[in-house]
């Protein structure tokens, strides 16, 4: 069945924006309608000008780095498409994050000239002017307690480059890396992340790191024509590194990575002399980056605003990550002035900067515009912003036929009912467009808002390939595209971007058209009593009754949440009963004015559930904060019976190694292949432990150092008469510990609801 874009339209409720005259207010009938007025070509343009124009990109590369020179020059670029779609008060408002830009790169080896080379975000071999830069390393006769660094002075056009496999501790016994570069696969999507690899090279005294993707079972990232094609790709996928900048490190594709190994494997050695390296990247600790925004002003003087918005620093092209997000955002805000809507609530369109990466050091190191935003620049934005309505990769053209939004818990309610009514004149995707809450808050900038008291909407991309053509080799987009150059305008869809551009224009117009934000907590409270289940089995005896405790407040949190959505409801009946009548300005002043009033308290309430709540689990879905504690107990539980019993099982999902490697959201993985100094290097990223100024700082329990216990189990499987003993006592004693913690956030989320229904009293 072929598609068929059917534009949305607003019903005669959504069309009455609001204007206020001598300080009153009244309807006023909507003199177009954002399906008139979306321009798809405009945002196209932007798309293409953003992703591909020579002067706000880096050179080579076509990055654009948080607090880069490209960057700085692609804000000024939005402010001037923000001033010439009609915006007011357009500003930059400058953070202060850890940037980082990039210049000429390149490697040769011998005869081979590596076809393309990219950093990741370590500062590299060069620094952008041309200077080379000295490289501190580990000192090897360091090993047992891993402290010492020394300083080398390298000639990067004469090192020697050494294949370490994947990276791991046993791929550096009996070989010599000191001062060398290392030659590293990865698989990030099934394996390791960059971080370890990255992080074993420096302990070994590697001079720099260079990766390449592999195939692992038909899955990873930068698989675009991949899988049983090695020697032939030339995709090259980039990801964050979740750790100090330590070593430069770069990434090259399977095509010349397989060229060297090939190279190697002739000549009968891991090492390979003559080779030429520059890789140019410059991390830059607390330097200037800008968020750029622009207003429609609310013409109710509520006090209260809408957001829209995306990111607009990048890797390589970018188009759909999140060019695309960026213009959308735009071109929603010109087709709501282009209508005639005159809202009445203040609506901003927010480009941010370094959401792909702004923080050193820290597991949670993206999203760091939107952090600083919304914490630093505008806390008064707290409490009263009505919805932050952000994007990622929205414009993907693909074979999907139900499109979905990803919202808060909250807002299920409220949008389904726009979708149910005759305000949408049917959907881009043949199956309609339904809700989810998989993260259960938005990904990419939403986490900085949603923790921060703003309910989040998201589109959910559409990561399904086309059924025609040559595209894929994994049949998904994200793992064939996403932060590489096949990242370009060939899957981007005219259709989806106008689609959106009615569909998100409309949801904002929706909530701004009523006085009363509607926030239904049903979603979230299912899910809080889903989340207790199995809970009692690790409390100790004497804080058995907490669940029974944490029930009840869950109940009366449920019945004071729904009290407060029928009198949102009840207030927005109302105006709509007004508007059918049409009722005079007094009416519809005196509506607004309660409206303002009611939401100041749910959004009050909403803010508790996210402080008193909610953490993170697994870097951006919202839990309750005891999950993890939960989760990782039950990890330790069955771990602990196994070793008992004397028997480690190694085959499937549920086996007694993939429940230790799950131990701690996976970290405890690189206890299996990695060194103790990797693995307190990650832990220490994933706790927060140096660097606190992030949105996942006290966001989840803290991960127990189990290495030793984990080292054992490994070291025992080989021996004839295993001994467990020392493991079990280890993950015990983690066990213990983490059962304190489970305690105090079963206290702390308890004492959250009671808040929470208080305040909705």
């Amino acid at each position: 069945m072929k598609k068929k874009l059917l534009v949305a339209t607003l019903t005669a409720v959504m069309a009455f924006g609001t204007i206020s005259l001598s300080g009153c207010e009244t309807a006023t009938d909507n003199t177009g309608t954002l399906s008139e007025s979306a321009d798809e070509v405009f945002a196209k343009e932007m798309t293409e000008t953003l992703a591909y124009d020579e002067s706000l990109n880096d050179p080579d590369t076509l990055f654009r780095g948080a607090g880069s020179d490209s960057e700085h020059a692609t804000a000024d670029y939005i402010v001037s498409q923000f001033e010439a779609i009609g915006l007011q008060d357009v500003t930059k408002d400058e953070v202060i994050v850890d940037g980082w830009q990039t210049g000429e790169s390149y490697m040769k080896v011998g005869d081979i000239d590596v076809q393309d080379l990219v950093p990741y975000q370590a500062t590299g071999t060069h620094a952008p002017d041309g200077k080379a830069y000295p490289v501190s390393i580990r000192d090897l006769n360091q090993w047992g307690d891993g402290d010492t660094e020394k300083e080398i002075d390298a000639d990067w056009s004469k090192m020697e480059l050494v294949d370490v496999g994947t990276g791991t501790a046993a791929e550096y016994e009996d070989v010599d890396v000191e001062g060398k570069i290392v030659l590293v696969a990865v698989n990030q999507w099934t394996e390791y992340w960059i971080d370890s690899p990255y992080t074993e090279a420096f302990y070994h005294g590697a001079a720099a790191v260079i990766s390449y993707q592999y195939d692992e079972d038909g899955a990873g990232y930068g698989m675009y024509d991949l899988i049983g094609n090695e020697e032939n790709c030339d995709t090259i996928n980039v990801q964050d590194i979740c750790e100090k900048d330590l070593i430069p490190c770069g990434a090259i594709s399977p095509k010349d990575a397989a060229a060297i190994k090939a190279k190697m494997k002739a000549d009968n050695t891991n090492t390979l002399s003559d080779v030429n390296l520059k890789l140019t990247c410059e991390v830059k600790k607390d330097t200037k980056a800008y968020n750029v925004l622009g207003k429609i002003p609310g013409q109710g003087n509520t006090g209260q605003r809408i957001l829209i918005g995306g990111h607009y620093d990048k890797y390589h092209g970018g188009v759909n990550d999140d060019c695309t997000a960026v213009a959308l955002s735009t071109a929603i805000g010109k087709a709501i002035i282009d209508s005639g809507y005159q809202p009445r609530n203040d609506i901003y369109i927010v480009a941010h900067c370094s959401e792909e990466w702004g923080r050193s050091g820290a597991a949670d190191d993206w999203a760091m515009g939107s952090w600083e935003e919304i914490t630093e620049v505008h806390p008064d934005w707290q409490g009263s912003t009505l919805a932050f309505i952000n994007f990622e990769m929205p414009a993907i053209k693909s074979g999907q036929k139900k499109g979905q939004i990803q919202t808060s818990y909250e807002f299920n309610t409220m949008i389904q009912k726009l979708l149910d009514s005759d305000a949408l004149n049917g959907s881009y995707y043949e199956e309609g467009v339904e809700i989810v809450n998989d993260h259960n808050m938005g990904m990419s900038d939403c986490i900085s808002y949603q923790e921060n008291g703003v309910p989040t909407i998201i589109n959910k991309p559409d990561f399904d390939e086309p059924k025609k053509g040559d595209v894929s080799t994994s049949k998904s987009w994200f793992m064939d595209r996403y932060h590489t150059k096949y990242d370009d305008m060939s899957t981007y869809s005219s259709q989806l971007m106008t689609y959106d551009i009615v569909l998100y224009g409309t949801i904002a117009e929706y909530i701004d058209s009523h006085p009363a934000l509607e926030l239904d907590l049903t979603s979230r409270c299912d899910a809080l009593e889903a989340m207790i289940d199995g809970v009692e089995a690790h409390l100790p005896e004497d804080s058995a009754d907490l669940v029974k405790e944490y029930k009840d407040s869950l109940a009366k949190m449920r019945e004071a949440g729904a009290a407060q959505l029928k009198k949102a409801q009840d207030l927005n009946n109302q105006y709509d009963e007004a508007v059918a009548d049409g009722g005079n300005t007094d009416t519809f002043t005196k509506l607004s004015e309660q409206g303002v009033k009611l939401n100041k308290v749910t959004l009050k309430g909403f803010a508790q559930m996210e402080d008193e709540l909610m953490g993170i689990i697994g870097s951006d879905t919202n839990m309750a904060y005891h999950v993890t504690a939960s989760a990782t107990m039950d990890g330790y539980a069955s771990v602990i019976k196994d070793l008992e019993a004397g028997k480690v099982t190694t085959d499937g999902e549920d086996c007694t190694l993939a429940r230790i490697a799950g131990l701690g959201g996976f970290s405890e993985f690189t206890a299996m292949g990695f060194s103790k100094y990797s693995y307190d290097s990650l832990q220490a990223s994933i706790n927060c432990d140096e660097v606190t100024d992030t949105w996942g700082f006290e966001k989840a329990v803290k991960v127990r150092d189990t290495y030793d216990a984990t080292a054992n189990v490994m070291a025992q499987m080989e021996a004839d008469n295993p001994d467990y003993s020392s493991s079990i006592s280890i993950y015990q004693a983690a066990y213990d510990e983490m059962q304190a913690d489970l305690v105090a956030a079963l206290e702390k989320e308890i004492a959250g609801m009671q808040a929470v229904a208080k305040t909705y009293k």
